[in-house]
């Protein structure tokens, strides 16, 4: 079959996924506070659906444990556990450092030159503590990664660890630095050596730095 001349439009998303894109977000940014309640009326009326995908959003969102929903009674946002956190960033330091393992194969100069774009981007958010787009671009620098592996379960799985994580660091980050793109620096230059264990090792410590920080 010949390939379209033009690229398919995006599939509209439904107001299950409305919902519970936007109320994700609210809860990784910070704008729906741990233990806060959320009013599935509220959420209705904002998104001008009914309570039906509202609630098929909250099931979801449960699901992922970034809610935690009451039968018949309440749904509020799950607080934050640090105990828990030190786990997720160690999981998600071993899950990154195979993903390098796994990507490396198919890294090309051109993909170490777009890692660099991509960390130049990333460093000025740090520098002027651009929370919007220190997200944008750390989750960009890591999708390249995702993307050469293809793989749905590894992607969906990241996906769902790092909006814990990154609640956590919109949390400490409004009181001391935990991120930095020094260890990003570290990867692009393992990669450019053609050294795979230091290049593993450096996306571990990626993970594992903000980790210490957020403990100090």
């Amino acid at each position: 079959m010949p390939i379209p001349s033009k690229s398919l439009p995006e599939k509209p998303k439904t107001a299950k996924e409305r919902v519970y894109s936007q109320v994700r977000e609210w809860i990784i940014n910070g704008t729906l506070q741990p233990d806060e309640r959320i009013s599935d009326q509220e959420i209705s009326y904002y998104f001008s659906v009914s309570r039906t995908p509202v609630r098929e959003a909250m099931q979801l969102l449960a699901d992922q444990k970034l809610v935690t929903v009451y039968p018949g009674k309440e749904t509020r946002v799950s607080p934050i556990d640090l105990k828990e956190a030190g786990q997720n960033y160690r999981i998600m330091a071993e899950l990154q450092s195979l993903a390098v393992e796994l990507t490396y194969p198919h890294i090309t100069p051109q993909t170490i030159d777009q890692l660099k774009r991509i960390n130049k981007s990333f460093a000025i958010a740090v520098n002027t503590r651009d929370i919007e787009n220190i997200q944008r671009f750390d989750d960009q620098f890591h999708d390249i990664f995702l993307h050469e592996i293809n793989s749905y379960f590894m992607s969906e799985f990241t996906k769902i660890l790092k909006s814990h994580l990154q609640r956590i660091e919109i949390l400490f980050y409004k009181e001391k630095e935990v991120i930095s793109s020094q260890t990003h620096e570290e990867i692009i230059a393992a990669l450019e050596n053609q050294d795979l264990k230091r290049a593993k090792d450096a996306m571990r410590n990626n993970w594992l730095y903000t980790l210490e920080k957020i403990k100090k």
